[in-house]
């Protein structure tokens, strides 16, 4: 059951933000998908992830502005750092032929919520989550 490959189980369309991006538009994208993080890719490449604790963390930096006013995080964010300057490089991946032992093994270790699946060809093809896995477990 646990050799089963990662692509039996992951989510295949993946909600992705280009590295052009603002972080204004990753806010917006993590409210509206109810997502924990954000994929950003440049040229269809995965090049890194943002986090709500990565916008905190370019939030917090960014204090010393005008960022009393809750009410102007946008702008707050938008001028604060751009997405490469915020998201993390250092991601926790898998190849979608990865047995999903492999996912469980990653995700309890590296302390994260999900993995990022990737095919032969380096391409972000699919996410597996950390409920995706108790909920395949308890099926």
């Amino acid at each position: 059951m646990l050799n089963e490959p990662v692509s039996t189980i992951m989510t295949r369309s993946v909600q992705t933000l280009d590295l052009s991006a603002k972080l204004s538009e990753v806010r917006r994208a993590l409210i509206t998908h109810e997502f924990h993080h954000m994929p950003i890719v440049e040229a269809s490449r995965l090049v890194g992830m943002v986090s709500w604790r990565d916008l905190v963390r370019a939030y917090r930096g960014a204090r010393g502005a005008d960022a009393s006013d809750p009410f102007h995080i946008d702008e707050v964010l938008d001028q604060s750092a751009r997405i490469e300057e915020a998201m993390t490089r250092e991601l926790v991946t898998v190849r979608d032929d990865d047995p999903i032992d492999r996912a469980i093994d990653l995700i309890a270790d590296a302390h994260v919520h999900s993995v990022l699946v990737l095919d032969s060809d380096e391409q972000l093809v699919g996410i597996v989550t950390d409920k995706d896995i108790v909920q395949y477990l308890s099926s």
